[in-house]
């Protein structure tokens, strides 16, 4: 030992920091760089920030602040009448966080920032996601992932009137939405990959393509409408929105992957996955509308969770060094018998969402909360052997005893004039980048040939003709047509000179 040097002494613990109150010691529990919670709400609130600037996020920063500031206050309060501790309300934070960044309340714009609009329903949900953490257990354990719970239950019990999940399409891809990825997929793998929940989360998502994809095969005018879209997505389209969507990809890499409601073991954190996977997409057979697809993909967690305890004990035998060999050999019956299962309820989803293409017509809610009347009907329409049958039996001479029926000649000529080449402002930042010139001028077309079919049907005062060329306002112009029939009304039609100017 050199000279002058002194023996070392063990290094003593720090003693935890403690605020005392009213003669009462309350540990402080400071927050920590390490916590995993801490990196999420940073992921979060990032993404909060490009959502408010540059993505047109239809929130306020009232309403974050709101959301945020219940959840904290929330678990503060219980630390401290509860455990008598003075605690960094990490989990409460970022409940808030997780809700305010889906939910939305119809009426809200992007940059109104200090809204209040719908803060009853922010923090109403943000309270229930909290109090479900405390008060809904087993044998000590959360059951349910607190804000994926308190959405679901709020979507479903308010409906699209008065609440909505954040959109599955943001902005058109480019630099910031490069940037959006980015940060969301390497922040949220980077995350799993340090909590051991990375295979789960690409469980989660290959088994969506999969089973999205079975299911999608076989019913290809299977449909959502969608808000920001100007037609109904259907088929691959659907498939790509879906699997690609940020907004999927935030539940899958974020709400999905919470170390206290998952199952333990790294086997059976990725079949959880799968079924959830599973589960989101069979409620999502029956879906035609995009506000009930986003349900059905959260909803699909809200299922699995109270099955991971099951689960965790029929994969035991999986696990490293769990089981033994009789164990092992049950699972030759175990596992066959879950596939089959799962097979079958696969095998359900096209019936599922066959019948929800020919339900009740769906509408798609506009970005200032309003929903406009727009019948659209879905799926197929008749079958080819209904054509077939039907343009034979117009073919084959009429009966003997059938009396002739006065009908037009020829069907009707449109004359259309010339349609301007369809272009887009210089002003306009956020438009469907895949359409084509083609497509555009197809659409333009197909505008100014209804308006002058419709014009045509109420002149003639014909509600059929009106069929053929207004199938978006039907009832509201063959009410016109009605009415003015009632009236005894007649549109004159105005021609236009044709001498040369």
């Amino acid at each position: 030992m050199p000279s002058g040097s002194a023996p070392s002494s063990p290094a003593q613990p720090s003693r935890p920091k403690t605020l005392r109150i009213r003669g009462r010691d309350y540990p402080v529990i400071p927050p920590s760089i390490r916590d995993p919670r801490m990196h999420v709400a940073a992921v979060l609130l990032t993404l909060q920030v490009l959502g408010q600037t540059v993505l047109g996020f239809r929130l306020s920063v009232a309403q974050i602040l709101i959301c945020l500031i219940t959840g904290a206050l929330i678990e503060f309060g219980v630390v401290f009448f509860k455990d008598h501790a003075i605690m960094w309300p990490a989990s409460g934070l970022l409940t808030g966080n997780s809700t305010a960044f889906i939910l939305r309340v119809p009426g809200t714009l992007h940059g109104q920032w200090w809204s209040l609009h719908g803060i009853e329903i922010f923090i109403g949900v943000v309270a229930v996601s909290m109090a479900s953490k405390y008060l809904i257990r087993w044998k000590g354990r959360q059951i349910f992932n607190p804000s994926n719970l308190g959405l679901v239950l709020a979507f479903v019990a308010l409906g699209p009137q008065r609440t909505e999940p954040q959109d599955l399409w943001w902005i058109s891809m480019g630099p910031w939405m490069i940037a959006t990825y980015a940060i969301l997929i390497g922040g949220g793998l980077l995350i799993g990959w340090r909590l051991g929940l990375f295979g789960m989360q690409v469980a989660y998502m290959l088994g969506l393509g999969v089973f999205l994809a079975i299911g999608l095969a076989t019913v290809p005018d299977h449909c959502m409408v969608a808000s920001w879209h100007l037609t109904p997505l259907c088929g691959t389209s659907l498939w790509q929105i879906i699997v690609t969507s940020p907004e999927v990809l935030v539940f899958a890499l974020f709400m999905l992957p919470d170390p206290r409601t998952v199952p333990e073991g790294r086997i059976t954190r990725i079949a959880f996955g799968v079924v959830v996977a599973l589960f989101s997409i069979l409620l999502l057979g029956p879906t035609t509308v995009e506000f009930w697809t986003k349900t059905a993909l959260l909803a699909g967690l809200v299922l699995a969770s109270p099955l991971r305890f099951a689960m965790a004990s029929f994969m035991a035998p999986f696990e490293a060094g769990g089981g033994s060999v009789p164990a092992l050999s049950r699972l030759r019956y175990r596992l066959p018998a879950a596939l089959s299962l799962a097979l079958v309820l696969v095998g359900f989803l096209p019936t599922s969402a066959d019948l929800s293409t020919h339900g009740p017509l769906p509408a798609a809610a506009l970005s200032d909360g309003s929903t406009p009347v727009i019948p659209l009907v879905l799926g197929t329409g008749p079958s080819i052997a209904f054509w077939m049958a039907k343009s034979a039996g117009d073919a084959l001479p009429p009966p003997a005893d059938a009396q002739p029926i006065a009908a037009s000649a020829s069907a009707y000529l449109w004359v259309l004039p010339a349609v301007p080449l369809v272009t887009v402002s210089a002003n306009v930042t956020s438009f469907d980048t895949s359409m084509t010139q083609k497509t555009a001028n197809s659409m333009a077309h197909d505008a100014v040939l209804d308006l002058i079919i419709e014009a045509e049907a109420r002149r003639s005062h014909s509600t059929a003709l009106a069929a053929t060329g207004a199938d978006p306002g039907l009832t509201f112009f063959t009410d016109l047509i009605k009415h003015d029939v009632a009236a005894g009304r007649f549109v004159r039609r105005r021609i236009a000179s044709a001498a040369p100017l």
